[in-house]
């Protein structure tokens, strides 16, 4: 029970501090970016033949997540450093 209590509570915090957001009309994408996107789909799976197109994107995507985690460590390092009493 006060767990309920608990969880409706964050939601109704969450539920307030969203609602100029859902103020705001709904967004759609344009046919032609759907159109776009299915174009590369079809030259990505034709270049799957010759190269790992999915391998390279996956490492990719975690080489700039280890780059986004040593800059998000950067700057939060920097920020300490900033204050008076730190340095």
């Amino acid at each position: 029970m006060i767990l309920t209590a608990l969880i409706n509570t964050i939601f109704g915090v969450i539920y307030l501090v969203t609602s100029p957001l859902r103020l705001l009309p709904n967004v759609t994408l344009s046919s032609g970016f759907s159109v776009a996107m299915q174009t590369v789909g079809g030259y990505l799976s034709s270049l799957n033949d010759i190269l790992p197109v999915d391998t390279i994107l996956t490492l990719l995507g975690v080489y700039l997540t280890i780059e986004l985690a040593y800059l998000s460590y950067k700057l939060i390092m920097w920020l300490i450093k900033r204050f008076p009493t730190q340095s």
